[in-house]
């Protein structure tokens, strides 16, 4: 149970099997091996490092659809109940609702957190966050991409866990990009300071970024890069939908547009799917621009079918 819970916030299972997630947090509300489950999964992700959690009280879960014609987004609510041990080796009681927003493809969202920290999300993100932040960190879940403006807290490290990478930061401004069913992981800092944590194999990397950093870590072959960008002249997202595909490979170019545009891509061989390109638009250009000017070079095959795109090496 709880490695399935895991999978469902790490976005590593296919729509089917969220789906069959989401209808058993709402049809076993009273179940004590899922309330069992997700207490220790959070437990693990939120305990101070070295510290010991005592359980007085695990709440109850809620599931919410909300849909409207702006937003259509899904909000799971999991309150919970427990105790632990402060630095002073006092105990807290600390009550955690935590909220699920999920980001419709061809939709953006913004998410205002409880210390002021906005998060610009893109489309087919999913972001796990409390209502209210309490204890030593400010920990929040995503599988996806986010530009946030981070509130500053130096007593109160805020922390992003994602799939092989955790984003540790004090307050800043920086663009973040992982989704668990793409090749890349990128990271942005336009200003402030930001620590990586990044899982490699058995092994764990630390960097610090300065602003004008990029940090690149592609999963399949292991291999992290940091390199540098002008962030005067960056454009997020959520501003005219400009997109930035840095040294990016068609297969998750290829997501991020199917993304974007609510529409599938299906990138027909490999030759292709692992062909990096290098490009920006800042102007809300449509998608039919885009794939043009990215097979202008002559060596990808545009077709369509239906509502679906078909991409192939010429």
């Amino acid at each position: 149970m709880k490695s399935t819970l895991r999978n469902y916030f790490f976005d590593r299972l296919s729509s089917r099997e969220e789906k069959k997630v989401q209808e058993y947090i709402c049809t076993n509300k009273e179940s004590e091996e899922l309330n069992d489950a997700l207490r220790d999964l959070f437990d693990e992700c939120l305990a101070p490092e070295g510290k010991q959690v005592r359980h007085v009280q695990w709440g109850r879960i809620a599931l919410i659809s909300l849909a409207s014609a702006a937003v259509a987004a899904l909000l799971v609510l999991i309150p919970v109940s427990y105790k632990a041990g402060m630095d002073a080796g006092e105990d807290r009681i600390a009550s955690i609702e935590w909220v699920e927003v999920n980001v419709p493809s061809g939709q953006k969202q913004t998410v205002t957190l409880s210390d002021g920290t906005v998060l610009h999300l893109n489309s087919g993100s999913r972001l796990t966050y409390p209502a209210e932040f309490s204890g030593n960190s400010r920990t929040i879940f995503m599988d996806g991409e986010a530009f946030l403006d981070v509130a500053k807290d130096p007593d109160h490290p805020f922390i992003i866990k994602s799939q092989n990478v955790d984003v540790t930061v004090l307050g800043t401004s920086f663009n973040f990009r992982n989704f668990a069913q793409e090749r890349m992981a990128e990271l942005l800092l336009m200003e402030g300071s930001v620590e990586a944590c990044v899982s490699i194999q058995d092994d764990t990397r630390t960097v610090r970024l300065r602003p004008g950093d990029k940090m690149r870590y592609n999963r399949l072959d292991g291999k992290m890069d940091i390199e540098r960008f002008a962030p005067a002249s960056y454009k997020a997202f959520y501003r005219d939908n400009s997109l930035h595909f840095f040294d990016m490979e068609m297969a998750d170019i290829a997501k991020e547009l199917s993304r974007r545009f609510n529409c599938d891509i299906v990138v027909m061989d490999e030759e292709l799917a692992s062909r990096r390109y290098f490009s920006i638009f800042t102007n809300n250009e449509t998608l039919d621009q885009i794939l043009s000017v990215m097979s202008s070079d002559g060596k990808m095959r545009v077709r369509r079918s239906g509502k679906t795109i078909y991409l192939q090496s010429k």
